[in-house]
C-alpha cells in the first residue's frame, strides 16, 4: 500500500485528468447557486443539498475507479469505517507471504 503522500498525489492526478469528476463537481456548484437565484431567494432546499453530495459522491466514485485502473490501492478510514480497495494480485500476495 501506498504511504499518505503517494496517495494524495495520485488523487490529485485523477480529480484533475478525470473529466467525469469535473462535469458533476460543476453541475453540483451551478445546482447550489441556481437553488439561491430560484424563489424563494437565498434558501437551498434539502432535496438540493441531497442532490448536490449525490453528485460529488459519484465523482469521487468515479475518481477511485480511475486511480484503481491505473493499479493504485484505495484505503479510506472514517470514524469505526474502514474501507480497503486492493489489486486481486496484491491480496493473492500478501496470502502467499503470510504462509
Amino acid at each position: 500500500m501506498e504511504d499518505s503522500n503517494g496517495l494524495q498525489k495520485t488523487f490529485k492526478e485523477c480529480i484533475l485528468e478525470n473529466l467525469w469528476f469535473k462535469i458533476l463537481s460543476f453541475s453540483s456548484i451551478a445546482l447550489v447557486f441556481t437553488s439561491l437565484l430560484l424563489p424563494p431567494l437565498g434558501a437551498i432546499d434539502p432535496s438540493v443539498v441531497s442532490s448536490t453530495g449525490e453528485l460529488l459522491g459519484w465523482g469521487a466514485l468515479f475518481t477511485v475507479i480511475k486511480a484503481i485502473d491505473k493499479g493504485k490501492g484505495i484505503s479510506v478510514k472514517h470514524g469505526a469505517t474502514e474501507v480497503e480497495v486492493r489489486k486481486q494480485e496484491e491480496i493473492d500476495n500478501e496470502e502467499n507471504d503470510d504462509q
